[in-house]
């Protein structure tokens, strides 16, 4: 993407520190209790972004009722009957929050991947306009975030394992699946707590590596030009249109996996979520 000085980084270990450094606040003593304030206001400002979203969308759909959809209004219902379809099709009960919990999930994280499709120094313009050395704009790009993200998934699947089944049921769980004896108890218990951390492990980790990595690639492209500096010559400007081929077909991939690592959080989710309704081992 475009370059944000008019020369040549000091180093490219530099370049990078910059673009991977969040604006953060640390209280106390410890490095434990900092917050990143960029990835918390850019999560907040894009959940309310879909919650009036979809509100409009929904109002638009009731005050039109019977007209065929069209614009966002039509990507929304088009969403809707797509997760909804989804969670028919992996639930056996009815439960009337795995539906909007998983459509909040999909556009939540495709919203946020989403800002990674920004230039790499977009972000740096506003920096020197509003006096912030760091900011990091991809919430997703945050192991706080994504992990905040899976933790919430995880304490909805215990809820839900010991609401439908009851405390007893799903400690046998732990300790009679998959070897109904007592002997092996310990193994099974051992096996299931193992099972259980990894699903928001798994979560977290999947969503934060890949769109880690896609940022990643977008700041070595980046690179590639600002090395050469402004294009004043046939050098730098052919390595600026280089530069620029090469994040466009970067982009374009990316576009792919940004809708790939929404639509497979919100699957597992819902996954994760109907085997915790489910009563048999």
């Amino acid at each position: 993407m475009a370059a944000e000085a008019s020369h040549a980084p000091e180093s490219v270990n530099e370049y990078i520190q910059h673009h991977l450094s969040h604006w953060s606040w640390q209280f106390g003593n410890s490095p434990f209790w900092t917050l990143h304030l960029d990835s918390l206001l850019v999560s907040a400002a894009l959940g309310l972004l879909f919650v009036v979203s979809f509100y409009f969308a929904a109002r638009r759909a009731q005050r039109h009722a019977g007209v065929a959809p069209s614009g966002f209004q039509g990507f929304a219902e088009l969403l809707v009957a797509e997760v909804d379809k989804q969670v028919k099709d992996s639930f056996h009960v009815e439960n009337s929050l795995i539906a909007p919990l998983a459509i909040t999930i999909f556009s939540l994280i495709l919203l946020m991947n989403s800002i990674d499709l920004l230039p790499v120094d977009f972000v740096s313009v506003g920096e020197r306009a509003t006096g912030l050395q760091f900011f990091k704009a991809v919430p997703t790009t945050d192991l706080n975030i994504t992990f905040g993200m899976s933790l919430s998934v995880f304490a909805l699947v215990q809820y839900y394992s010991v609401k439908m089944k009851g405390a007893r049921g799903y400690a046998n769980e732990f300790f009679f699946h998959p070897f109904n004896t007592i002997w092996l108890s310990w193994f099974n218990f051992i096996l299931k707590c193992i099972e259980e951390i990894a699903k928001p492990v798994s979560l977290g980790l999947r969503l934060f590596g890949n769109m880690y990595a896609g940022e990643l690639i977008f700041i070595l492209i980046a690179l590639f030009a600002l090395s050469f500096g402004w294009p004043t010559g046939v050098g730098g400007g052919a390595a600026w249109f280089v530069q620029f081929l090469l994040t466009m077909v970067w982009g374009i991939f990316h576009l792919l996996i940004i809708t790939l690592q929404a639509f497979i959080f919100m699957m597992l989710t819902i996954v994760y979520l109907a085997l915790a309704h489910e009563h048999g081992h």
